[in-house]
C-alpha cells in the first residue's frame, strides 16, 4: 500500500522571508501616511487649546496654518515619499518643499503677528477728545487702522442702535481723506437642538482699513464725527501695514508659481498631474480671503471662513493655469 504524499510545511526561515516583505511594505505606507496624520491631529488640537483660551489665538492659529499647509505640501509631493524615487529627487523636494513653505506662511504670520503700533489703542470722540491724533507714519507706504466701538445697551431687549463714524485724515499735504463705517447690532435666530431656537445679537464693532500713505509722511486724525453724538468714543490702534506693495506681490507671486509648475511639470513629482500647483493656488485664494477680511483678531473661524470661500476659488484658477501648462510645457518623457 502506497503512503500518502504530504505536502511538506514552511521552515521558518520561509516564513520569515515572506513575512520580511509585507513588513517593509506597512512601514512605507506607514510613512508615506504619518504627514496628514500628524499634521491633521495638529491642527484640531491647536484648535482646541486656542477655544480652551489655553495657548494665545494668535499662537495656536500660526500653529494650525502650518499643519494645513503641511497637509497640502503632502498631497503635491506625495510621490516622492513611494518607494523608488531617488535620493537627488527627494532633495529636490525638500527644497521647493522649505520655500513653499516659507512664502505660504509668511503672510499669515504677518497678518497674526503685525508688530509694533504705531498708535495703541487711543480713545477720540464725537467732542473732539483726543484730537488731533499723530500717527507716526514717516517712511510707511501704507498703515492699517483698527477702529473698534462700543454701541449703547438697548433698554427693550432689541438690537443696538447702530454707530455711524466719519474720521478725516490729513498728511500735511495732501487733500484731506475720510474714512467711514458702521457698527451695528443685528438681532439672529440660533437653533438649540432639533426643535427650540433663540434669538443672539451678533455685533459688528470693529473694522480694519488699509490706509495708504503715498508720501510716506506723518498722518493726523483731525476730525471725527459719530451718529448719534452721544456714541461711545472709538479707540484707534494704527499699525504698519506689513505686506508690499501690488506689484511686488505680483512678481512674488508669478514667481512662486513658476517655481511649483515647473516643479510640477518637469520636476521629480511630474506624476502629481499639478498637485502643488493647486495647492499653491488654494493657499492663495486663501491668503486673499483671509488679509481682506474685516477682522481685527483673526481666529481659527476666520481661518476656516477664508479657507472655505477663497480655497475653492483659487483652486479653479490653478486648475485653469494648470491646463494652460500641460498645453505650453511639454513634460518629460516617461
Amino acid at each position: 500500500m502506497a503512503t500518502p504524499s504530504r505536502t511538506p510545511q514552511a521552515t521558518p526561515a520561509k516564513r520569515q522571508t515572506t513575512m520580511a516583505p509585507r513588513a517593509a511594505m506597512v512601514l512605507q505606507r506607514a510613512r508615506v501616511w504619518l504627514v496628514p496624520g500628524v499634521a491633521g491631529t495638529a491642527f484640531v488640537v491647536f484648535a482646541v487649546l486656542s477655544a480652551m483660551e489655553w495657548m494665545p489665538a494668535a499662537t495656536a492659529l500660526a500653529g494650525g496654518v502650518l499643519a494645513a499647509l503641511a497637509l497640502l505640501l503632502w498631497i503635491g509631493e506625495r510621490p516622492l515619499l513611494e518607494p523608488g524615487s531617488s535620493a537627488r529627487d527627494r532633495l529636490i523636494g525638500a527644497g521647493v518643499a522649505l520655500v513653499w513653505l516659507a512664502a505660504g506662511y509668511i503672510p499669515f504670520h504677518a497678518r497674526l503677528f503685525p508688530g509694533t503700533p504705531l498708535v495703541d489703542a487711543q480713545q477720540i470722540r464725537a467732542s473732539g477728545d483726543g484730537l488731533p491724533l499723530r500717527i507716526p507714519a514717516t517712511g510707511y507706504g501704507a498703515v492699517d487702522l483698527l477702529l473698534k466701538g462700543r454701541l449703547s445697551d438697548n433698554p427693550t431687549g432689541g438690537a443696538s442702535p447702530p454707530v455711524h463714524y466719519r474720521l478725516t485724515i490729513e498728511d500735511g499735504d495732501a487733500t484731506p481723506r475720510v474714512v467711514e463705517g458702521l457698527f451695528q447690532d443685528r438681532l439672529m435666530t440660533q437653533r438649540l437642538g432639533r426643535r427650540g431656537t433663540a434669538t443672539v445679537h451678533q455685533a459688528h464693532t470693529a473694522d480694519v482699513r488699509v490706509f495708504s500713505n503715498p508720501r510716506g509722511q506723518d498722518l493726523s486724525i483731525t476730525h471725527v464725527v459719530l451718529e448719534p453724538e452721544s456714541s461711545q468714543p472709538i479707540t484707534v490702534t494704527v499699525l504698519p501695514h506689513p505686506l508690499p506693495g501690488l506689484v511686488v506681490l505680483s512678481i512674488l507671486g508669478s514667481a512662486l508659481f513658476a517655481l511649483v509648475i515647473a516643479f510640477d511639470r518637469l520636476g521629480p513629482a511630474h506624476t502629481t498631474d499639478g498637485g502643488l500647483t493647486l495647492a499653491t493656488a488654494a493657499v492663495v485664494g486663501t491668503a486673499i480671503i483671509f488679509w481682506t477680511s474685516n477682522a481685527v483678531d483673526p481666529d481659527f473661524h476666520t481661518l476656516i471662513g477664508s479657507a472655505i470661500f477663497g480655497g475653492p476659488l483659487g483652486f479653479a484658477g490653478g486648475a485653469f493655469v494648470w491646463w494652460i501648462a500641460k498645453r505650453l510645457i511639454a513634460g518629460p518623457a516617461r
